[in-house]
Formats: structure tokens, sequence, C-alpha cells
């Protein structure tokens, strides 16, 4: 568990990285806290995806991009 230290990640072929923490302001309530990390990761991942298909322009990703990406067309 790295908790204080940060994140640490791999890759498909077992690189790894960590990435640290901000500094704790005040009193915290972990509660949730893996929900957060997972949510927040699957966002930058799903706006990346977006962003690297827009070949020949700088990319952007706007919250209708990433819902249709994320759920589908509605």
């Amino acid at each position: 568990m790295m908790a204080r230290e940060g994140v640490l990640g791999a890759d498909e072929t077992g690189v790894t990285a960590q990435v640290p923490t901000f500094a704790i302001r005040g009193p915290i309530d972990i509660v949730g806290a893996g929900d957060s990390v997972s949510a927040n990761l699957a966002m930058a991942l799903a706006t990346a995806s977006i962003v690297i298909h827009q070949v020949g322009t700088t990319g952007t990703a706007t919250r209708a991009d990433i819902g249709a990406l994320m759920f589908g067309a509605r």
C-alpha cells in the first residue's frame, strides 16, 4: 500500500512508475478513496483516447465527446 507515497502503476511489460501524492492539507476521510482514483483514471483514459484519435489537430475532448465514448450516443 503506497498511501502517503502516492500511486504505483505498471504497463504491460512490467515497467513501473510512481506518481507522488499532494501534501495532506488537513483532516481527511479515506472512504471512497479507491473509487475516486478509479473514476479519475477512467476519465483520463477516455479523454486521452478521444484526443489521440483527432489526427492532424491539437485535440480536445468535450464533455459530450467523453459521454458518447463512455456511454454511447444518446
